[in-house]
């Protein structure tokens, strides 16, 4: 039998998976929370979960802010700006409904090499489409580009990250 060797999970391989540092911790678990999918350029807080390393929150989600009752628990945490990672972000889109319309807007964010990982959709009655990605982005800085250019679709009247709070035409 071949055996294949693996290198050693090490806090730099989770670093730059991730993208976050966690001051005064070298070997830590570190996830960025669904809830709130922070990026690059957010304000984040760390939280040290039970059993789950720390968990990093915007720190404007509602969940951080209940967080913050546990100041125990709450770790300071920065984002590594030389390292690099996969970010989720969420966007909503609204546009006059029309024939095609999801296949054109999957195929922008295709062509700005994006993957998307969730789409919901809604048309209503008065025939205005709500739309919602979730999306894995190399690099959150081209977020503000790829919007203008969903903008630019025929048919759509605006585009916007979904920030905590938010959540009001797909549910």
């Amino acid at each position: 039998p071949t055996t294949v060797a693996r290198p050693p999970r090490t806090h730099d391989r989770r670093r730059s998976r991730v993208g976050v540092h966690v001051e005064g911790l070298d070997d830590i678990m570190v996830r960025l929370s669904r809830c709130c999918t922070p990026v690059p350029g957010d304000e984040i807080m760390g939280f040290v979960t039970r059993g789950r390393g720390v968990s990093v929150h915007r720190t404007d989600c509602a969940n951080a802010v209940s967080l913050h009752d546990q100041i125990d628990r709450v770790i300071e945490v920065e984002w590594d700006d030389d390292a690099p990672g996969n970010y989720t972000v969420g966007v909503e889109v609204e546009a006059l409904d029309r024939a095609r319309l999801l296949r054109d807007i999957a195929d922008v964010l295709s062509e700005h090499r994006v993957n998307i990982r969730s789409c919901t959709s809604q048309t209503n009655p008065d025939r205005i489409a709500h739309f919602r990605f979730e999306f894995e982005l190399a690099d959150p800085a081209h977020l503000d580009s790829i919007l203008a250019v969903v903008k630019r679709i025929d048919s759509v009247y605006d585009a916007n990250r979904v920030l905590p709070g938010d959540r009001k035409s797909t549910r």
